[in-house]
């Protein structure tokens, strides 16, 4: 195939906090390399695909425009289904007309599926797709993904505000409980490594862990219920409950059989743009990307999906990630010694 033709990046799915960054430094390596003729970013994920007014070039007045706004730029759109024959001809339409051949997203477990689903189809309209990053704060399984890091300091950071002013309040002579919903879907990630992150610290705000009854409810383990309230009513301690998004026991139902005085916070879609992306975390990034980019200037125009193991960057069938995160049934795996981890801070 000619080297004249067109990439066009995007953001798949939800967005996280170094969506920003992470989309315009693949932008800039792969116009710096001219490995395409022109890089155009989308706009609202894969809506953008057979939408001409959300497809934007890059060049130099959007990456100072960018640089400008949070990483809610980018935006988002759910519910699109490019195996919809009506909108994958407008998207093949869209596409051609702005000699697009190459689609590059980079997003969750959701969008690694659509793409798996829609590659064989563009294939056939001589149009491939490359998935070279997870960028997801819920995790993947197959490989590391970027976006956690940030929305774990950012539920650390509304946790540390809660609780040191509701662990140093007391109701009718007892200290209270304070819970905290944490997003991840059905994934325990983030819960994981918040618990790691206030374990290592040793303390939650002014509050060393041995002065705490501090519990843990993930999405993918048991918790014996019954033995957590009568843990929570029968305790004096202050007392913190961490919950994943995806478990089964839902967090007003709780409260109610709660005798304590109970403040819940539910930390929500701060958790995907939030500013917390720091210097470190773009120090690692940018290798990572740049070497996801070097592989994609040798392979331009196949189709596959490219996944970062220990450190080590694979290519991978496109259907990679889609195999091992099924829309259905999907066992999402943690580290063993996360999982030890929330095992010591759960009713079970």
């Amino acid at each position: 195939m000619s080297k004249k033709s067109n990439a066009l990046i995007i953001h798949g799915g939800g967005l996280v906090d170094p969506s920003k960054h992470v989309l315009m430094r693949i932008g800039k390596n792969l116009s710096n390399s001219k490995v395409y003729d022109k890089n155009f970013i989308g706009n609202y994920s894969f809506e953008s695909i057979y939408t001409p007014e959300f497809i934007r070039e890059y060049n130099d007045e959007l990456v100072t425009e960018v640089r400008e706004k949070r990483g809610t730029w980018f935006g988002t759109c759910r519910g699109i289904d490019l195996c919809n024959q009506d909108l994958f001809k407008k998207a093949v339409t869209c596409l051609n007309e702005k000699n697009i051949k190459t689609i590059i997203v980079v997003g969750g477990d959701g969008s690694s599926r659509q793409v798996a689903e829609i590659a064989d189809n563009f294939a056939k309209k001589g149009i491939n797709i490359i998935f070279p990053i997870p960028l997801t704060i819920d995790g993947i399984n197959g490989g590391l993904s970027i976006g956690i890091n940030e929305a774990v300091s950012e539920s650390i950071r509304q946790i540390e505000n809660i609780a040191s002013t509701s662990l140093q309040t007391r109701d009718n002579e007892a200290f209270g409980v304070v819970m905290v919903e944490l997003q991840g879907g059905n994934r325990d990630d983030i819960i994981a490594k918040v618990l790691q992150r206030i374990y290592l610290s040793g303390k939650v705000a002014d509050y060393n862990i041995p002065e705490l009854l501090l519990r843990v409810i993930p999405a993918n383990f048991e918790t014996n219920e019954y033995k957590l309230i009568n843990e929570i009513n029968q305790s004096n301690k202050r007392t913190l409950v961490l919950i994943s998004e995806g478990s089964k026991i839902n967090i007003s139902e709780l409260t109610k059989k709660i005798k304590r005085r109970v403040r819940s916070l539910t930390v929500g879609y701060s958790s995907q743009s939030n500013n917390m992306t720091n210097e470190e975390d773009i120090v690692f990034y940018n290798k990572w990307i740049d070497e996801a980019c070097s592989i994609i200037e040798r392979k331009p125009y196949d189709s596959y999906c490219l996944a970062n193991v220990h450190g080590n960057i694979l290519i991978e069938p496109i259907d990679y990630y889609a195999v091992l995160n099924p829309r259905n049934g999907q066992k999402a795996n943690l580290p063993k010694d996360l999982n030890v981890l929330l095992g010591k801070y759960m009713s079970n």
